[in-house]
């Protein structure tokens, strides 16, 4: 009996982190459903990844209820869903805490945390028929206290222990999460942290390929509820990377 296509959902894909997480699943055989805000950014993208696997992309923001049901859509129109990749985040500017913009945590909040929430109520009922994998990405500023990063810090501390408890409620119904932390890297998202600085000293996120080869090579059920740090050296990952 032939086996069923893997499908995987990754928001945040048309660039960076979320584009290099989808190669490496299209690498490996999934059809895929990609999201992003930049329409012309997640068309090309999905024109590069569309050599090497169905492709299905879904333009908007993913705090918008409308934008998160076309995904979850296209996924069931694909056939279902093995792999819910919550990479999609909002970090702002960084700056002291005497001086943030509280309201903007209206922002952060819904971006961070509250989509992929949502995305995984929705996306339950598909992965259990195929004993899935969430992977929500994190950040050492969850774990960390660094002068200026404070907001982000706090949306990604309340995802881990959301992703952690997740990873206990859903072992009975065949669903697995992780929480990965890709490590500081050169993408769009940390320019914008620093505004006319040179982070060119800082990898780009192909570097962490390997790892994301390894991961999905996983048996979901063996890695419930562990975090990853994809750019360190880890015995668990790079004996088999």
């Amino acid at each position: 009996m032939t086996e069923p296509t893997r499908i995987a959902l990754v928001t945040g894909a048309s660039r960076g982190l979320g584009l290099v997480i989808a190669g490496v699943l299209a690498r490996r055989g999934y059809s895929l459903v990609i999201g992003g805000r930049d329409r012309d950014a997640l068309a090309a993208a999905g024109d590069e990844l569309s050599t090497q696997a169905p492709v299905v992309p879904v333009a908007g923001d993913i705090t918008d209820a409308a934008v998160r049901e076309n995904l979850l859509d296209a996924a069931r129109q694909l056939g279902g869903l093995n792999v819910l990749v919550n990479n999609a985040s909002e970090l702002g500017r960084v700056g002291p805490l005497m001086a943030f913009d509280v309201p903007t945590f209206g922002r952060l909040f819904p971006v961070n945390v509250g989509a992929p929430m949502v995305l995984t109520q929705m996306a339950v009922p598909l992965l259990s028929r195929r004993r899935g994998l969430i992977v929500n990405i994190t950040s050492d500023a969850a774990t960390a206290a660094y002068p200026g990063w404070g907001p982000y810090g706090a949306t990604k501390a309340a995802l881990e222990l959301l992703t952690r408890t997740l990873a206990g409620e859903l072992g009975e119904h065949g669903v697995s999460a992780v929480l990965v932390d890709p490590g500081d890297m050169r993408t769009r998202l940390h320019q914008e942290a620093f505004p006319g600085e040179d982070i060119s000293d800082r990898p780009l996120p192909g570097v962490t390929a390997p790892f994301w080869t390894w991961l999905f090579d996983q048996d979901p059920d063996e890695i419930r509820g562990q975090r990853f740090a994809a750019q360190q050296e880890d015995a668990r990952w790079l004996q088999r990377a």
